[in-house]
C-alpha cells in the first residue's frame, strides 16, 4: 500500500490544530482515527508530515571493507564462502551469513570461478 501524500497529511494537521477532534477529521477525509492520531503525533514530535522511509536498503556491515575483501581474492582466489565468513570474523570481527557475504561480494563484482579441471572431468 503507498503512502498518502504530503498535501492530505497537512491538510489533516492543519485541521487537527485548529482544534477539531481526529475522529472528526478522520471522518472529513475518509481515514482511520488511529491514522490522523498517528499524523499528528508524528507532527508534534519531528515537526514534519513527510512519511518514515518504507523498506529499502540496509547497509552491510561489509562496507568499508570491501579493499580488504578483493585483497584476499586476488590473492588467494579458490577460498570457499565458509572460509572467508571465518576469515572476516576472526580478523574483522564481523559475524554475518553466507548470503550477506554472497550479496556484498556480488556487488563487487567479485564471482568464484569454476574449476577447469573438475569441470573437464564432468564433460567427459
Amino acid at each position: 500500500m503507498k503512502s498518502y501524500s504530503n498535501d492530505l497529511r497537512k491538510r489533516v494537521i492543519a485541521l487537527r490544530s485548529k482544534g477539531h477532534t481526529g475522529a472528526e477529521v478522520a471522518v472529513l477525509f475518509s481515514l482511520s482515527k488511529r491514522t490522523v492520531e498517528r499524523y499528528w503525533r508524528s507532527y508534534r514530535d519531528t515537526g514534519s508530515v513527510s512519511p518514515k522511509r518504507r523498506g529499502g536498503y540496509r547497509r552491510s556491515r561489509l562496507e568499508g571493507h570491501d579493499s580488504t575483501l578483493k585483497g584476499w581474492i586476488t590473492k588467494e582466489a579458490d577460498l570457499t564462502l565458509e572460509q572467508l565468513k571465518e576469515r572476516i570474523r576472526e580478523q574483522l570481527k564481523i559475524s554475518l551469513g553466507t548470503t550477506a557475504l554472497w550479496h556484498r561480494l556480488e556487488r563487487l563484482g567479485l564471482s568464484y570461478k569454476k574449476n577447469p579441471k573438475r569441470r573437464r572431468a564432468r564433460e567427459i
